[in-house]
């Protein structure tokens, strides 16, 4: 006698059944995007009534309910699935963790769920229609699952596991800008180099969205391959390495403006060792530039651009509404871990004329279609702005050739993908910008 078939209130549509006819890895052009979209949508009528009580017990995290059914012998075998979509066990814990907030009296124990049922034989990487396990679930949701991402890699779930479009768990965490997620994926060996179906990899993709995931995936490159981390690559100070206590802002050697100390103390204690390589700003090692303000509307982030196309919700008036300022500077910045001046180089002056500390990105226009590798005459303004964005302008070529080209130069061969650097900077006044080419700063989640 045959198990009763839960649907879960899902359905597989012709159209489905014909894309996943075809063999092997579906890319885009195979109809792969388009499964996508049907499979997301269709995901919605999820219906949990329409589950086994079992599979119910198992959604809503009833931890009691579930060791019940296996200790009396009612719960099914644990390898096998549920729903249109063929879902694993595993998958319904963290897709139920997703969704329930509030449950029966006894619910919402998804992590001892999962735990008890791994240590019963389940297997972690059941695959549904598309291919996707239960990590996959939990790397492919705005809702942060960490703790039961954890659970799954420690009882085996393959963190390289493809799914039908090629895709390992990353690429979506990363898509979604899932840091703490990222970070655990990384530090349980994910692949930066297994492609999808389409040819892209993590390490080609992980630019295109945003910068906290750049700043994230950088690390990790840089720590697995052994490198020494750039300045600032951690909020702490260089002496003690704890971060700044209260929110309070570090602050720079008024020299060099690049180390960071939490206090006198740890600058004291720091500057036999770091008095070797601290270089003030020079001719030699920085750059005087002539900002440029205007409207920054009409700029939106690359990753907004990716995310538009995946069809997530992007934050493109949010990032209108932070440049609309087109004449004139603001009349003082506020301290903060990344814009900060330094209580031993500030002068008496009042605060809305004093040279003010900063760190930049400099960054080159992302222009959909077009090689991010032109000429510094045919990059075009490069956008500059601070991490509160309350500094913004353009750094156009025709104001300074010479300025220009060698800050195009040092973002080109040691920035972020050749796109975009951090960097020290002075604003001495509104229209004079002196920024530190020698010293490039860690890239930062901003």
């Amino acid at each position: 006698m045959s198990s009763p078939f839960y649907s879960g209130g899902l359905t597989v549509s012709p159209e489905m059944e014909a894309i996943l006819s075809k063999p092997g890895l579906l890319t885009v052009e195979q109809g792969g995007q388009v499964l996508r979209d049907l499979y997301r949508d269709e995901s919605e009528n999820l219906d949990i009534l329409l589950l086994s009580p079992f599979a119910i017990a198992v959604f809503i995290g009833h931890y009691e309910a579930v060791k019940l059914a296996i200790e009396d012998g009612s719960a099914p075998d644990l390898s096998t699935t549920e729903t249109a979509f063929r879902t694993g066990y595993a998958s319904l814990v963290i897709l139920g963790s997703q969704r329930v907030e509030r449950g029966p009296l006894g619910s919402c124990r998804h992590v001892e769920t999962l735990e008890y049922l791994f240590s019963q034989g389940l297997p972690p990487d059941v695959e549904d229609i598309v291919g996707y396990t239960a990590l996959h679930h939990a790397a492919s949701s705005p809702y942060v699952c960490d703790e039961l991402t954890r659970c799954l890699i420690l009882y085996g779930a393959n963190v390289n596991h493809r799914n039908r479009y090629g895709e390992i768990a990353l690429l979506g965490a990363m898509q979604l800008n899932l840091i703490s997620t990222i970070n655990i994926l990384m530090d349980n060996g994910a692949d930066l180099d297994i492609p999808d179906a389409d040819g892209w990899t993590a390490r080609k993709h992980f630019m295109s969205c945003g910068p906290q995931v750049t700043a994230a995936i950088t690390s990790w490159i840089r720590k697995r391959s052994g490198e020494v981390a750039p300045p600032h690559s951690k909020k702490c100070c260089d002496t003690c390495s704890k971060p700044p206590a209260h929110g309070e802002p570090l602050k720079l050697c008024a020299q060099c403006r690049i180390a960071r100390y939490c206090s006198q103390r740890c600058q004291k204690a720091d500057w036999p060792k770091h008095k070797s390589h601290c270089t003030p700003f020079s001719a030699t090692n920085s750059v005087t530039l002539i900002p440029h303000y205007k409207t920054y509307s009409w700029s939106l982030p690359a990753a907004e651009f990716t995310r538009t196309a995946l069809g997530y919700p992007t934050r493109a008036s949010a990032w209108s509404e932070s440049r609309r300022r087109t004449s004139a500077m603001p009349p003082q910045f506020d301290c903060d871990d990344d814009d900060v001046d330094s209580e031993s180089s500030g002068s008496s002056t009042s605060s809305s004329l004093r040279p003010k500390n900063i760190v930049v990105k400099i960054q080159i226009p992302f222009v959909p279609g077009e090689s991010q590798q032109q000429s510094a005459l045919e990059v075009g303004d490069l956008l500059v702005y601070n991490h509160k964005r309350d500094f913004a302008c353009a750094i156009r070529r025709v104001d300074a050739p010479g300025a220009y080209d060698r800050l195009v130069d040092v973002v080109r061969k040691r920035g972020v993908g050749g796109a975009k650097a951090y960097l020290s900077a002075v604003l001495e006044k509104k229209d004079r910008l002196v920024v530190k080419i020698s010293e490039v700063l860690a890239e930062q989640p901003w």
